[in-house]
């Protein structure tokens, strides 16, 4: 398990203006949560990705070959035999039984453990977009440090692609019919595709994508992009936040996060 901690400076925010600092205080706190939960979404990601589905395992597929042979013939008793016109209907009987009864004791329907990374990849995607957003509010916030503007764009040039992909993955009804961004979107200009999995020279449409650690997806603007779903983006995240709290100045004990 991979836990990035921080230390906040101190325990509260020292300013003349109490309700200043509360609010500013306040944001702050939400801007640790978001990295905290970008912080679990990264663990859960790993894990699910290490763990091999159980459709892969070639022992299991033929224990579930020979439990619907089972309740196949279980059928064909129940029916007092069938010929061939009534077969559809008795496969079919028996897939439904055999899911049920899978289900029933544990098992995990394949399309549901294909997804588990993509969920948490996209979990990680819109809680790094989160704490891009809440930067941003916090660095216009009148009174705050100048330099914050300059921390928030440290997430562009960490993360180039984070805003292109999080609006495909929230616009994919948008993308999935080849339009762009807006309220009257273009239909897109597809750019030329080069890595590990996909080679398109003329332009290809990629959405939902898992390239290794990387999310991708083609954004508003014909561009495929990724994010990489990993301890190195979590570390420049941890970079970016402990730079925007050591900009304040706080009095009170120095806290350790997470807890215990």
């Amino acid at each position: 398990m991979f836990v990035f901690e921080i230390v906040v400076p101190g325990t509260w925010l020292e300013h003349e203006d109490r309700d200043w600092s509360w609010r500013m205080q306040n944001q702050l706190r939400l801007l640790i949560s978001q990295f905290f939960e970008a912080n679990l979404a990264l663990n859960l990601f790993i894990s699910a990705t290490r763990n091999p589905p159980s459709f892969a395992d070639r022992e299991a597929w033929e224990r579930d070959s020979t439990r619907r042979a089972e309740i196949s013939r279980e059928i064909e008793q129940e029916r007092g035999g069938c010929g061939s016109a009534d077969w559809d209907a008795v496969r079919l009987e028996a897939e439904v039984r055999f899911k049920r009864e899978k289900w029933a004791n544990g098992g995990i329907p394949r399309e549901f453990e294909h997804n588990v990374p993509f969920v948490y990849a996209r979990a990680f995607l819109y809680a790094l977009d989160a704490f891009d957003k809440m930067l941003g509010v916090l660095a216009r916030e009148t009174g705050v440090p100048g330099e914050l503007a300059e921390w928030h764009q440290k997430i562009e040039d960490a993360f180039p692609n984070l805003r292109g992909v999080r609006n495909t993955a929230q616009h994919i009804e948008d993308r999935a019919r080849g339009l762009g961004a807006g309220k009257n979107p273009k239909p897109l200009d597809l750019k030329p595709v080069q890595n590990a999995l996909i080679n398109a020279p003329g332009g290809v449409l990629i959405l939902n994508s898992l390239n290794g650690s990387r999310y991708g997806s083609t954004m508003a603007d014909g561009h495929y992009g990724e994010v990489d779903v990993s301890p190195e983006s979590m570390g420049r995240l941890q970079c970016i936040l402990e730079g925007v709290l050591a900009r304040f100045c706080w009095r009170g004990p120095k806290e350790h996060l997470p807890s215990a």
